[in-house]
């Protein structure tokens, strides 16, 4: 069959306009038992041909698709188990055939095996890599393909299928595609980037919509027994680093338009020496999403509410239960989101002495802070300025990094008495501990939003392991100036 658009091709299929010959779909199913997808496209065909026993039994096998796509149970009578019940036994015993010929030809194997001379294999050279170890089958670029989405509120099978139906006719899923279930934080109000979510499903995308696999693997979201899932936590873990750096990058260019009122004609524009250094340096991965996929990089939304040097207080997001996204952006009717979606922004916390690093409603990294009591602001701020060695040097008042507010006495800046962060010792700045500036100072770049208020933040402390870098291609230094931040 001649390849269609995905969409097309599925909502033609629901429409039962796609098939004039059952026989495909019926020769596929014997081949693959286990995709639901394809029983319930098959059911919808026997029923367009009026043959309603056998439709209800691939209803009955397809399960929880069946339900996410006519939300309703299926019940399946004797008759209709009774009519395809040779469809089954044809599908069993081929593949009883085709183990028992891969069982001789592994017993060929190793008996030939155990007559070669022994030999030692040579080692394998040692790699480095910044992402986990993928299966055979996986590359980086398909990892770069994947989509992953979050379902917003409990993971209930009512939402789950809701939000499956969503991901299949309305997201091109070409690769392969992960939902999953962000775990919450201890206040209940934001989801943890660091703490690994629930994986409920994946699917793995054809151009063919009867070819999907989509897999369970989470009991409680399906009431099903759920399929093994080292293959998808492994993809989502390597994701995660690319998705950090595309967060970075997508930041950093809605930043320059704000500031500049256009994009940026290249990426060089983002680290050019200070004080116009708006990132250190890009990774070859995030030159080679730029030139991938700059449209959709481009396709940035600025937070609610803009900036101010007078420190007008702003809103922080909704808790996870109310679908926001969490700077005004709605979640999808079925609930459906796509995480790190959102700019990040910078959220200071007076009362738990905590500084988060946010997009929405997702906290990336968490660390504790120094703070003046009531000598630091309360309000919305943004990075004004970003320096190396404040001080002339990595170990001075400031530390190693500093980033200055939009209010020019305050900054959030390293500190050389690490004794007191998490009390209110500081003039009114925010102090950070040097592992913490240097990792912040990297990730949000010049302009990113910075709200100071009182109870907004959950005590949980998330800093990145690795921790994320960038190459320093710019000079970041100003030893011309000599700053009288109030510590």
């Amino acid at each position: 069959m001649k390849p269609k658009d995905h969409e097309e091709q599925l909502r033609q299929f629901f429409n039962n306009n796609t098939l004039d010959d059952q026989m495909r779909l019926k020769k596929y199913v014997r081949e693959h038992p286990t995709n639901k997808m394809a029983w319930y496209l098959l059911g919808r065909e026997y029923d367009s041909l009026g043959k309603r026993g056998k439709a209800l039994y691939c209803y009955g096998q397809a399960g929880e698709i069946y339900e996410a796509f006519e939300n309703q149970t299926i019940t399946v009578s004797l008759e209709s188990q009774e009519a395809l019940e040779q469809l089954d036994r044809r599908g069993k015993r081929k593949r009883w055939l085709s183990r028992a010929r891969l069982a001789v030809l592994l017993a060929m194997i190793v008996f030939g095996i155990a007559y070669l001379p022994a030999f030692a294999p040579a080692p394998e050279p040692e790699t480095q890599t910044a992402l986990p170890a993928l299966p055979k089958d996986v590359s980086l670029e398909q990892v770069q393909q994947t989509k992953v989405y979050y379902i917003a509120g409990a993971k209930t099978k009512e939402r789950v299928g809701a939000a499956l139906q969503e991901m299949l006719i309305k997201e091109r899923i070409n690769s392969y595609a992960i939902l999953a279930s962000g775990k919450l934080t201890e206040d209940g109000k934001w989801i943890s980037w660091l703490q690994p979510p629930d994986i409920l499903l994946s699917v793995e995308g054809k151009q063919d919509a009867a070819q999907q696999q989509i897999q369970y693997h989470d009991a409680e979201s399906c009431q099903c027994v759920p399929t093994e899932d080292s293959k998808p936590k492994s993809i989502y873990q390597s994701w995660m680093g690319q998705r950090e750096q595309e967060v970075v990058l997508r930041s950093a260019i809605d930043a320059y338009r704000r500031m500049n009122g256009k994009l940026p004609e290249n990426l060089q524009a983002l680290n050019q020496p200070h004080p116009q250094n708006i990132l250190p340096g890009v990774t070859p991965f995030m030159e080679q999403l730029y030139e991938q996929d700059k449209a959709q990089l481009t396709d940035t939304v600025t937070p609610q509410g803009s900036p101010s040097a007078s420190g007008t207080p702003t809103t922080v997001p909704p808790s996870q239960g109310s679908g926001s996204s969490g700077n005004g952006q709605e979640a999808s009717a079925s609930g459906l989101q796509k995480p790190l979606k959102d700019p990040l922004r910078i959220i200071v916390d007076k009362t738990n002495h905590r500084l988060a690093l946010v997009s929405g409603t997702i906290i990336v990294r968490s660390y504790p802070v120094g703070l003046g009591a009531d000598r630091t602001p309360e309000g919305t701020f943004e990075i004004a300025e970003k320096v190396r060695n404040p001080n002339g040097k990595s170990n001075g008042d400031f530390g190693s990094r500093g980033m200055g507010l939009s209010n020019p006495l305050y900054a959030i800046h390293g500190t050389n008495k690490p004794n007191s962060i998490g009390k209110d010792e500081s003039l009114g700045c925010v102090r950070m501990l040097k592992e913490d500036i240097e990792e912040l100072f990297d990730m949000a770049p010049i302009g990113t939003p910075v709200t100071i208020g009182k109870g907004l933040l959950p005590s949980e402390i998330k800093r990145g392991e690795p921790v994320f870098t960038l190459p320093l291609t710019s000079n970041e230094t100003n030893p011309g100036k000599v700053y009288k931040w109030l510590d």
